[in-house]
């Protein structure tokens, strides 16, 4: 699982409720049932005996009994019924794997929850039984047949990775930048609707674009939840540009932002935003930002700047402030080493929007 490293002062009381000292099995020779008031958790028999359990009407938290025994907190995961996306954003530890509704209609985010410190007993080696539960819980955030069941209890329904996936979530806005290119808009509609001008700058050097122009979906914030990155289909040693980003604001599309020649975006170390941008033939900026979940807000981290503007030797400047625009000289190398941690820029291999069914 991924997280972006930012810290956020965040109690996570269901973490801190000392466990029940016991599970709660059924008769069934290959399974074990655990149940709250909305959903059930059915773990293989093997895990029988292994783990404590601390249920909530909403909740269910698994405890390594081994590790716990040992004099560690012995969490190993837990499975929590949010009613809102906004409960459970930037959540440490959190990640939308589903969603329960009930027989109104009534959505939860599903979210599967991780430690965010160590629960077992790292000096003499982590028990097979917290192996055992952890591994097991892995493959509830991946698409592969789990061995973890969850159920939705009496007409409730649960649905993996609903909600989740860009290909169900996107689908309208796809077609949107289709027609903007098939009727040809002009920069000044795209950007009253919200989409890149680069569309109608390409168009004039290139008369199919929607084998020009691609697109990709990928969860750039670690919360389980799928963007809608589009961008130009380039050269396989070109950096993968991004001119529209699209994320899910309370389970609705929303636009992140928007590329151009004088801001280029880019996904670097797997869950940063990069935005190149320049000024001015002397000067040369980066700045790094993270997307924040269940929000269309661009969070700064750190910006880099070379400019040789004012005397004209080159400068090398870094921002841990950009709300402000506050900049501190550094050396060059400096520069480089700091700035070269963000220089993995993750490609994409985009499909055509003539692909789009």
């Amino acid at each position: 699982m991924r997280k972006t490293n930012v810290i956020y002062i965040i109690i996570l009381t269901v973490l801190l409720i000392i466990p029940v000292a016991f599970a709660e099995n059924n008769d069934s020779s290959d399974k074990v049932v655990i149940s709250n008031k909305l959903f059930s958790l059915s773990l293989p028999a093997v895990t029988k005996n292994t783990y404590t359990i601390k249920k909530e009407k909403d909740t269910v938290l698994i405890y390594d009994k081994v590790s716990q025994k040992a004099g560690y907190g012995g969490f190993v995961f837990g499975i929590k019924a949010y009613k809102h996306p906004s409960e459970h954003a930037m959540m440490p530890g959190g990640e939308k794997i589903g969603e329960l509704t009930n027989k109104m209609g009534f959505i939860y985010d599903m979210v599967l929850i991780r430690p965010t410190d160590v629960q077992y007993d790292y000096v003499n080696g982590i028990s097979d039984s917290y192996k055992t539960l952890y591994n097991l819980s892995s493959d509830l955030e991946s698409d592969v047949d789990n061995k973890i069941i969850i159920e939705g209890k009496g007409k409730n329904k649960y649905y993996k990775n609903q909600g989740m996936k860009g290909g169900d979530l996107y689908k309208k806005i796809l077609q949107k930048h289709i027609t903007a290119i098939e009727e040809k808009w002009d920069s000044t509609k795209l950007e009253k609707e919200h989409m890149s001008y680069m569309y109608n700058v390409l168009s004039s050097s290139n008369k199919n674009m929607k084998d020009k122009i691609g697109y990709a979906y990928y969860d750039i914030n670690g919360d389980g939840i799928e963007e809608l990155l589009i961008g130009e289909i380039a050269d396989v040693n070109c950096k993968c540009v991004i001119y529209d980003i699209y994320t899910m604001v309370n389970r609705k599309p929303a636009h992140v932002v928007s590329g151009g020649n004088s801001g280029k975006y880019y996904v670097c170390n797997e869950s940063f935003l990069c935005n190149e941008y320049s000024s001015g033939a002397d000067e040369c900026c980066v700045n790094v930002y993270i997307l924040v979940e269940n929000s269309v807000e661009l969070y700064p981290q750190v910006g880099f700047k070379s400019d040789s503007s004012n005397t004209g030797f080159k400068s090398w400047y870094i921002s841990y402030n950009l709300f402000k625009d506050e900049w501190k000289y550094i050396s060059e190398s400096a520069f480089k080493e700091r700035k070269s941690v963000f220089e993995k820029y993750k490609r994409f291999d985009y499909l055509p929007l003539s692909k789009v069914k």
